[in-house]
């Protein structure tokens, strides 16, 4: 069977941008083309796609994959500790512009749920400790996490996609609100964040927006009653719990 580009992209739950990236720079795929120009893709384009995946979830960025497509066998390190203790290394060392770019880049290499969950949680974790040094780095750390979240969020608005509104409830970190953001953009959302947990919530304002509350915590039948209500008030409403 033959696929457009946003028919392959959704059955391999990639980005169309993604799959121009893999062909236009690293020549990981190579589609037909249309009498008009356009890409038309095939049953083992998915399964290729599945495999570069497959070696991108593990922590190689794509731009090392195609050798490893032709030796399916061979054994890697954990590039995602590697790509901490990078980070990690200039964010100590205060080169924040070096810190930025490295973790702007690896947006662009990486799968961004996967960079989320093996890479920027883990980071924020070893820099968690409850002493000033710590909590500076952590705050540049942070910092820049919402600069990058918002740089791809903003990108996410110039395409068609649907409206949410994420935010924080009885959530104790607010950078995961940013974090889970993060982790949805370029899935074809349109995404705004409340950056902080409001003291009280109201989600019934806006009752044509979907929307995600991060929350932390059990879930108290109080809450549970509360959460009921909310979603007979709007079009969708989604509990992530961390």
């Amino acid at each position: 069977m033959s696929y457009s580009i946003g028919e392959f992209a959704r059955l391999c739950g990639i980005t169309a941008t993604t799959l121009r990236a893999w062909q236009r720079r690293y020549g990981l795929l190579k589609p037909q083309r249309t009498d008009g120009g356009h890409r038309l893709y095939n049953d083992d384009d998915i399964q290729q796609a599945l495999k570069i995946l497959d070696w991108v979830k593990k922590g190689v960025p794509v731009s090392q994959v195609k050798p490893l497509l032709a030796r399916p066998g061979v054994r890697i390190t954990d590039n995602w500790l590697t790509l901490q203790e990078k980070m990690l290394q200039r964010l100590k060392e205060g080169k924040i512009e070096a810190l930025r770019q490295l973790i702007y880049d690896a947006g662009r290499e990486y799968p961004r749920p996967e960079l989320v969950t093996k890479v920027l949680r883990p980071l924020r974790s070893k820099v968690s400790a409850n002493v000033p040094a710590m909590i500076t780095l952590r705050e540049i750390l942070d910092g820049i996490i919402i600069s990058y979240t918002s740089f791809c969020l903003e990108g996410d608005k110039r395409a068609p996609g649907d409206n949410y509104l994420i935010t924080g409830w009885h959530l104790t970190d607010p950078c995961e609100i940013w974090l889970e953001a993060l982790c949805r953009t370029g899935q074809g959302h349109r995404i705004d964040v409340l950056p902080a947990s409001p003291a009280a919530l109201a989600p019934d304002i806006f009752p044509d927006r979907k929307w995600l509350l991060v929350t932390s915590g059990k879930v108290s039948a109080a809450r549970k009653k509360q959460l009921a209500l909310w979603q007979q008030q709007v079009s969708s409403l989604d509990i992530i719990p961390l």
